[in-house]
């Protein structure tokens, strides 16, 4: 067996262009995944929002998400990906898979180019099993994108260090524009840079008035110029936006769980307390043996190798710990572990560079071992990434809005409309609406109190403005929502019931998922 495992490396070795064959299964496989699961969930809020928005011109995009959470990029993208593939889930969603594997060509060919062939090898499979990358590049949403300008970033700020080209500095700044209007929390990455910089600057200068010089060089400077001047029409609604993402409803407070809780999603897709048993123990010793290697890893390369290791250890960590930070009182609560996504993507990188380089003077049937364990790890990450779909952790629901609006659809005559009972329920169930059965919202029941209203506020597609003409239209709908109730309750009293659907959520082992069938006007 140890002499089939020397023969195999030594093949590998000898054979460089071996590699892209890696690279190559390594995308089929993460394709296969993905696809598999890809249009097995309904939308949810976040993707329903999205979709919802790119019905609207470029100018309007832009109006609409300067009232909500996060800038216009990726939706820009989505609006032309769409108009070119159309708008199911695996139209929509398919971008972020194409992302996701640019992230893994983009993280391959950066760790072979600053650790060798073998360390890109395994960071090959730790991203194509990667649950965090799986679970989001299967959702229409932005984090595969933040990611791979991230990584494409860190490459070459890199480059623009070793070489001092000015050309590398202002691909740089406008990456870190392009990064900051597809998501700000990539600001955490650009935090991890900045102290990565003053790290090696600080080293390599003897001479403590030397430092600021140095650290803020003219091409430095450059890079930022160009990245707040690409940024700048964006910068105040990016300062309004800030107020609303902190302390939003859907972020709880950290606790002394959040940092392992990060964790536990990284290999297994699961909550902290979910991880429980020999998943608990492997986990421990995981993260027990990379805090024992790191520094051995670091003693044993060589000076330019430890500027990048270093690099990619920054990347990989520091926006946790800063996110953390900036969560804690008096405060509001930021730390989100999506918002973090290119941050794990790092750490897989920093995870296989450390297991690489920190066991070589292990046998080789040892070096293996951490790695196996790893992949096993993460292999039982992509079941419950399968398991729980788009299971929302905030409110503890499964959306099942498609399965609803397949079950109404297939059970009514044609001309019986769906009506939401909440824009929530509205934005997840439109982008399933027919001809035969459309859906709508009605604007008296609609509290426009949020920014993700405003294009319902202002916009009167599928709005109901006068619901007693609708009435004598439509005298018989379809109400849903989530509810506990036995029936969605009627928006009015007269109403009268004629059945209710309702759907129960296997993994909540709740039915809340309800649409109950009303006549609302006498005929």
């Amino acid at each position: 067996m140890k002499e089939l495992l020397k023969k195999k490396i030594a093949f590998i070795k000898a054979h460089p262009r071996i590699d892209i064959a890696f690279l190559v299964v390594g995308l089929a496989i993460f394709a296969t995944i993905t696809l598999f699961n890809v249009s097995r969930a309904s939308f949810w809020f976040d993707e329903s929002f999205g979709i919802y928005l790119i019905q609207f011109n470029f100018l309007e995009i832009a109006q609409f998400t300067s009232t909500d959470v996060h800038p216009p990029l990726f939706y820009w993208l989505l609006k032309v990906w769409g108009m070119l593939f159309g708008s199911t889930e695996l139209a929509l969603r398919s971008m972020s898979i194409v992302l996701g594997a640019g992230v893994i060509v983009a993280a391959f060919m950066l760790t072979r180019r600053l650790f060798g062939r073998l360390a890109a090898d395994v960071a090959l499979l730790f991203l194509i099993l990667s649950p965090m990358l799986i679970r989001y590049s299967d959702e229409a949403r932005m984090y595969t994108l933040a990611s791979l300008i991230v990584v494409g970033a860190t490459y070459v700020l890199l480059k623009a260090t070793e070489t001092n080209q000015r050309r590398w500095f202002v691909i740089y700044g406008i990456l870190v524009a392009l990064g900051m209007w597809t998501h700000y929390f990539t600001a955490l990455i650009w935090i991890a840079h900045w102290v990565w910089r003053a790290v090696i600057i600080k080293r390599s200068t003897t001479k403590s008035n030397l430092f600021a010089k140095k650290f803020f060089s003219k091409n430095w400077i450059i890079a930022h110029v160009i990245a707040i001047a690409l940024y700048l029409p964006w910068i105040p609604f990016m300062l309004i936006q800030f107020t609303t993402v902190q302390g939003g409803f859907w972020i709880g407070p950290v606790s002394s769980d959040t940092l392992m809780n990060y964790f536990t999603n990284i290999f297994y897709y699961l909550e902290h307390g979910q991880a429980q048993g020999w998943a608990a123990l492997l986990l421990l010793g995981v993260l027990g043996l990379l805090i024992v290697l790191t520094p051995k890893v670091y003693k044993a390369l060589n000076r330019t190798d430890k500027k990048s290791y270093l690099l990619i250890t920054t990347t990989a960590l520091i926006p946790i710990a800063v996110l953390f930070i900036l969560s804690l009182p008096p405060l509001k609560p930021l730390f989100v572990e999506r918002y973090l996504i290119p941050a794990a993507i790092v750490f897989a990188i920093f995870a296989a560079v450390t297991i690489v380089i920190g066991t070589r003077k292990w046998r080789p049937i040892l070096r293996i071992l951490p790695v196996v364990i790893i992949a096993g790890m993460m292999i039982f990450g992509i079941t419950n990434v399968y398991k729980y779909g788009n299971y929302n952790k905030n409110s503890n629901t499964h959306i099942l809005t498609r399965e609803l609006i397949e079950d109404i659809t297939a059970t009514t005559e044609p001309g019986v409309p769906i009506v939401a009972n909440s824009p929530w329920i509205f934005y997840e169930a439109v982008g399933y609406t027919t001809e035969d059965h459309p859906v709508y919202f009605i604007d008296a029941n609609t509290q426009y109190i949020y920014g993700s209203l405003d294009m319902l506020k202002y916009r009167d597609q599928n709005k109901i403005k006068d619901f007693e003409a609708f009435k004598k239209q439509h005298p018989v709908i379809w109400y849903i929502g989530v509810t506990g109730d036995e029936d969605v309750p009627a928006y009015q009293k007269s109403w009268q019931k004629q059945r209710t659907i309702a759907l129960y959520d296997y993994l909540s082992n709740k039915t809340e998922y309800r649409g109950t069938l009303y006549q609302v006007s006498a005929e």
